[in-house]
């Protein structure tokens, strides 16, 4: 399985700034864009990375 360094980036950007949103500005691509990355991410090593709240993750 190979993952993209794309989702690597977007994994390290969030966990950078504990914000999807945040993340997505500094990034320069869509909240929805990360979503589904770390979406992706999640699907390909079949666990959960972030633990997500209303207000950061």
């Amino acid at each position: 399985m190979a993952v993209s360094a794309d989702l690597y980036r977007t994994f390290l950007g969030v966990g950078l700034y504990l914000s999807f949103s945040r993340a997505a500005k500094e990034l320069g691509v869509s909240q929805s864009a990360i979503s589904q990355s770390i979406k992706q991410l999640e699907g390909e090593l079949n666990m959960p990375l972030f633990v997500r709240t209303t207000k950061s993750v």
